[in-house]
C-alpha cells in the first residue's frame, strides 16, 4: 500500500475550524513512515509558514495518512 499525507491547518480560538490543507509531495511505503513524517512536517510547517500567526490565531495541525487507491 502507498499512503500520502494531508495536513491541515486549525484555529483554535473558539471551536476548531481547519481552513487550510496541505499535501506533503510525497508517497510513502507504509502507515509508519507517513505517521512519522506527520509530526515532522506539521512543526516544519508551522514554523515555516505560519510562524508569526501561531499565537494569535492559536494554530495548530491535525494530519492524516490516505491509503492510495490501485487504478489499473
Amino acid at each position: 500500500m502507498k499512503y500520502v499525507l494531508i495536513l491541515y491547518v486549525c484555529s483554535f480560538l473558539e471551536n476548531p475550524i481547519c481552513n487550510e490543507s496541505h499535501v506533503v509531495p510525497l508517497e510513502f511505503n507504509n502507515y509508519t513512515d507517513c505517521i512519522l513524517q506527520g509530526y515532522k512536517s506539521s512543526h516544519n510547517t508551522l514554523k515555516e509558514l505560519y510562524g508569526e500567526r501561531i499565537e494569535d490565531e492559536k494554530l495548530a495541525i491535525k494530519f492524516i495518512c490516505k491509503e492510495l487507491t490501485q487504478q489499473a
